[in-house]
C-alpha cells in the first residue's frame, strides 16, 4: 500500500536542521520566517499536524531542497489518507514535483530538489503520482496552450522519467 511505502522510504530520514527548512537566508521574508518557525518544531516529519499542513498548503515551493525532501512525505501521506481534507495540497505536490523543460527559469531550482531523493524515495513518489493519476485525475485540468501546459500527475510522472533517464544522480 502507498501509505506504508511512503513511511518506509522516508521513515529514517534525518532532520535537515532549522537553517535548511526554507530558502530565506537573510530572514527578512515574513512568510518564510513563519514556515521555518512552525516546521522547525517537528524534527520527525510524521509528527507534523494536518492543521499545519493545511495552513501551509502552498509552502512547498518555499522549502530549501533538504527541507522539501524532509517534509514532502508528510504532505503526501495527508493527501492519500484524507484527500478531501487535504484541499489543494495534492496540486501543490504535483506542481512541486514537475520538472520544467530544460533551459527554463525554474529547471535548475526544481532539479536541485529532485536529485536529493534516493531510489526508494523516488519509487514512492512515482507510486504516489500514479495513485493521484488513477484516483483523482479529474481534479487536474489538462491544458496546453502557447507552449505552456498545466501540471498534472501524468506530466509529473513524465518529468521524473526524464530525470531518471537522464542519469541524474543524487548529490
Amino acid at each position: 500500500m502507498i501509505i506504508q511505502e511512503i513511511k518506509t522510504a522516508f521513515g529514517d530520514m534525518p532532520y535537515p536542521g532549522t537553517e535548511r527548512i526554507v530558502n530565506d537566508l537573510q530572514g527578512y521574508d515574513l512568510e518564510r520566517k513563519q514556515i521555518k518557525e512552525e516546521f522547525s518544531r517537528y524534527e520527525n516529519w510524521l509528527d507534523v499536524p494536518r492543521e499545519l499542513l493545511v495552513q501551509e498548503r502552498d509552502a512547498l515551493p518555499l522549502f530549501e531542497p533538504q527541507g522539501f525532501r524532509f517534509y514532502l512525505p508528510a504532505y503526501m501521506l495527508f493527501a492519500v489518507e484524507d484527500y478531501e481534507e487535504a484541499d489543494t495540497i495534492p496540486a501543490s505536490i504535483v506542481y512541486s514535483l514537475t520538472l520544467p523543460d530544460a533551459g527554463t527559469e525554474f529547471y535548475e531550482f526544481v532539479q536541485e530538489r529532485l536529485v536529493l531523493f534516493d531510489e526508494g524515495q523516488r519509487k514512492a513518489i512515482l507510486n504516489f503520482l500514479e495513485y493521484l493519476e488513477l484516483s483523482h485525475a479529474e481534479d487536474f485540468t489538462d491544458v496546453c496552450t502557447g507552449g505552456w501546459c498545466s501540471v498534472t500527475p501524468r506530466r509529473a510522472i513524465e518529468s521524473w522519467d526524464k530525470l531518471v533517464a537522464g542519469g541524474i544522480q543524487n548529490t
